[in-house]
Parts: structure tokens; C-alpha cells; sequence
């Protein structure tokens, strides 16, 4: 058989498994560790443990998501069938969430169709006969609005389900390419006062109490001058100082101003599209290192530092760079995953020191909620340009809120007394009692 044959079938074999691969959807794959996130805390997606991640951690990446798997083992059980893990997960953190207030004490029995009867003890309305319901402690059921088809239809309401979503943010940046002596400098007397423990004689306690010393003020300046602990141990392990905050060594340093509105967005691994007007249409790739632990009183402002990789030297250190970071709202989830219970922001009613939505409970009644909101965003792969909430407190899955109509709804609740709860009045219902959902940053 000629060289050309058994190449052009080694060729259309390699082609042949492409496909098939491709036909059979994405297949979860082992991956390679982040040095960067030893130390940082994930839950297992196979046992649903919380644990440290360390240099041995396994990780999994399925559909564009990483999963970090507690000890060997799960990640070939992971492997296996990932969305039956993930449907478990989901499954049994919406079970603890309907578990939640599940044992609250029963303040009273009420109807359904006729709100007005309350009773101390279980049996049926004494006006249509229905079996009555119980309304439970920190129930916000007797909060109610009674609006009639016609109203409805008039107001023109219209509601829509609390969703999960993957929230993000874009966030524009503006800074400089890195060229920061002072803190290579820095790196480089840790690195020689770790050198310096390692040569003590281990007799020498008073030395080695010296050195060590030494070792910690090194620590504390590189954490004034922004690096992080992860940072931290990351050059105790390698010992070389990023000598490429001087002179770029094959990829860039740029310091990026993140103001006080963006705070919240901004963590380190997040992705980085960095431009230059010195390149037009050219992108620089790369990810949020490590944020300052201190704040610019006359800018209002931390610093980023963002890495790139940039192979060619084209970026030149104190360059202007225009930073768009992709900034996801991250959660804690025991399924891993930064999706969240959102909302519209045309739901919100905000009256200052509390954020208000009404909500549909069947039956043409609606009643407003007290709710927790996290920072603004847009919804992953929504085009519409539709901004949403996280909400951390005052919502469980799928309840129906009102988007349109709401500012008639209350104003129609100020005239029936029933909107006291949102102007910091109490209807038998306290803020705090406000329904939990499972998803917490």
C-alpha cells in the first residue's frame, strides 16, 4: 500500500470520529486545573459536598461549564451520564427549598374563594361550603388583592414566571498595560526571604524566627500592592516573580479602574476582551487575576490586574487599553452552576429601603412581596436587551409576577389597605419572613 493511500485513510478515518463525536452532542471531558483557584471553595456535583479545592482536585468541563469533583471517582461517575447528575442536584435543591416553612406553625384557616372567614380549626367555609386552607406563620396570604377580569383586561397586567438564568454584565474598563517595578520588586524579597528560611540551620531558632517574620511582612506588602492569596501561594510554590510587569515576556499585564457601581460584578477568573486604538479591530484576550484590596478615595475606584496572552509584542507597557470584562453573577448552587431565580426589572416597585413586586397567586388575586435583589444585569443569550434582577430572598421558582399594570395595582392596593407591607406598614407580615430561596452569593 503507497504512503498517499494510508494517509488519505488515516485522513477519512480522523474525519469519520469528528463526526461522530459531533453527532452524538458535547461529551463531558477531564480538564486541566486552574492553578489560580487552589484554595477556593466548590461543591461536589456527584455527592453534593462542600470542599477545598487543592493541586489534585479532578475537573470536568461540560458544555461550557467546569465542575469540580470532590475526590477520584466522581469524575468518572460524572462522566458517565452528566445531566442526570445535574437534574439531581436541581431536583433536590428545589426540594429544599419547597421544604422551607414547611413547619411553621398553622396561625389560622381560611377559604379560598372567601379570604374574610378565619378559623382557629380545620373544617369548611360557612359561605360556599369549600374546604378551608391553612395560612401558615409568616404566610402572606391574607395580603391579598382582589382585582376582577374586567379590572385585568383594563390595566392591561401582565405577568411573568421567575426564571433562572445565567446573569451577566459587560463592564467597560478603562487602563494601562502594566509596568509596575515596585511590585516585581516586592516578588523578589519574598522570593529571597523564602530562600533565605530554606539555607537556616533548623538549630538556629532565633534565625528561623527572623526569617520568618520576614517572610510575613514580604507577604503583607504584596498584598497591599494587589496580589492576592492565591497569588501568594502561587509564587511561594513556583518562586519566580512576573518579571513581564516590567517587560512584556510573552504576555501583557494591564491595570484596569473598576469603579464602585461595577464592585459587585468583578471577580478574579472572569474573562477580559481588552482593545487598543494602537490596533483597531484587534482583541486581546484574558482574565481577571486579582483586585486591590484598597480603594482610590478620589477616583472612587480598585484596581484590576488582568492578564493577557498576548504572544507578540505589541502591546508596550503604559499603553492606553479599553477592557470589556464579562462579569457573571456568581452563586453559591449545590449544582455548581451560576444560574439564579431572576426577574424583570419592570417588576421591581422600588420604594427606597425596600424593593416591592406583586405577585399572582391564582384566582385573579394578587398580593405584593417584600424581595432581596442582587446587582442589575441581561440575561445569557437573550437578545432583547431586557435587564433582569437576581433575587436572593422573596421568591420561590416560577411564581407569576406582575411586569405590567403593577404601578395600577398598587395604587388600587393603597385605597384597599393592602399594600401597607411596601410602605413599611405590617399586615401580620414581617420582612423577614419574606419566603427564602436556595441560591446565595
Amino acid at each position: 500500500m503507497s504512503a498517499d493511500i494510508r494517509i488519505s485513510i488515516v485522513v477519512f478515518f480522523l474525519l469519520l470520529t469528528s463526526l461522530v463525536v459531533f453527532s452524538c452532542g458535547e461529551k463531558a471531558a477531564k480538564v486541566q486545573l486552574d492553578q489560580e483557584l487552589i484554595g477556593s471553595e466548590a461543591i461536589c456535583p456527584v455527592t453534593g459536598d462542600e470542599f477545598t479545592i487543592h493541586e489534585s482536585t479532578p475537573v470536568v468541563r461540560y458544555k461550557g461549564q467546569e465542575y469540580y469533583m470532590c475526590c477520584p471517582g466522581c469524575d468518572t461517575e460524572f462522566m458517565k451520564d452528566p445531566e442526570k447528575y445535574i437534574m439531581l442536584m436541581q431536583q433536590k435543591e428545589q426540594s429544599m427549598e419547597n421544604e422551607t416553612g414547611k413547619d411553621s406553625e398553622i396561625q389560622y384557616w381560611t377559604c379560598s374563594m372567601h379570604p374574610e372567614v378565619k378559623s382557629d380549626e380545620e373544617g369548611n367555609c360557612p359561605i360556599c361550603g369549600m374546604s378551608l386552607i391553612p395560612v401558615y406563620e409568616g404566610s402572606e396570604s391574607e395580603n391579598a388583592l382582589h382585582l376582577s377580569a374586567q379590572d385585568i383586561e383594563l390595566a392591561g397586567i401582565e405577568t411573568v414566571p421567575a426564571t433562572r438564568r445565567h446573569v451577566h454584565k459587560e463592564i467597560m474598563a478603562v487602563g494601562t498595560v502594566a509596568y509596575d517595578p515596585e511590585l516585581v520588586t516586592a516578588q523578589e524579597e519574598y522570593v529571597n526571604a523564602l530562600q533565605m528560611s530554606d539555607m537556616i540551620d533548623g538549630d538556629g531558632l532565633t534565625a528561623q524566627e527572623r526569617a520568618t517574620q520576614l517572610i510575613q511582612r514580604s507577604e503583607y506588602k504584596l498584598r497591599l500592592l494587589g496580589m492576592d492569596a492565591a497569588e501568594v501561594r502561587h509564587l511561594r510554590q513556583t518562586r519566580k516573580p512576573e518579571r513581564s510587569l516590567i517587560m512584556p515576556e510573552g504576555r501583557n499585564w494591564i491595570y484596569a479602574d473598576i469603579y464602585e457601581p461595577d464592585m459587585g460584578w468583578v471577580n478574579r477568573g472572569q474573562d477580559v476582551i481588552a482593545t487598543s486604538s494602537a490596533y483597531p479591530g484587534e482583541n486581546f484576550k484574558g482574565r481577571v487575576v486579582s483586585i486591590s484590596p484598597i480603594l482610590d478615595s478620589q477616583t472612587r475606584s480598585v484596581k484590576a490586574r488582568i492578564r493577557l496572552n498576548n504572544m507578540e509584542p505589541k502591546l508596550k507597557p503604559g499603553m492606553f487599553i479599553e477592557a470589556k470584562i464579562i462579569a457573571p453573577y456568581e452563586v453559591r448552587s449545590i449544582t455548581g452552576t451560576s444560574m439564579v431565580i431572576t426577574i424583570p426589572k419592570d417588576a421591581v416597585l422600588d420604594m427606597g429601603n425596600r424593593q416591592i413586586v406583586w405577585v399572582a397567586i391564582g384566582d385573579d388575586k394578587f398580593q405584593p412581596r417584600v424581595v432581596k435583589l442582587g446587582p442589575e444585569g441581561y440575561a445569557h443569550g437573550d437578545e432583547t436587551g431586557t435587564r433582569y434582577y437576581p433575587v436572593l430572598e422573596g421568591l420561590f421558582e416560577n411564581e407569576m409576577v406582575v411586569i405590567n399594570g403593577n404601578f395600577l395595582i398598587d395604587s388600587e392596593s393603597n385605597l384597599a389597605g393592602v399594600a401597607a407591607i411596601g410602605y413599611g406598614g405590617a399586615l401580620g407580615v414581617q420582612e423577614k419572613e419574606a419566603a427564602p430561596v436556595g441560591h446565595r452569593r
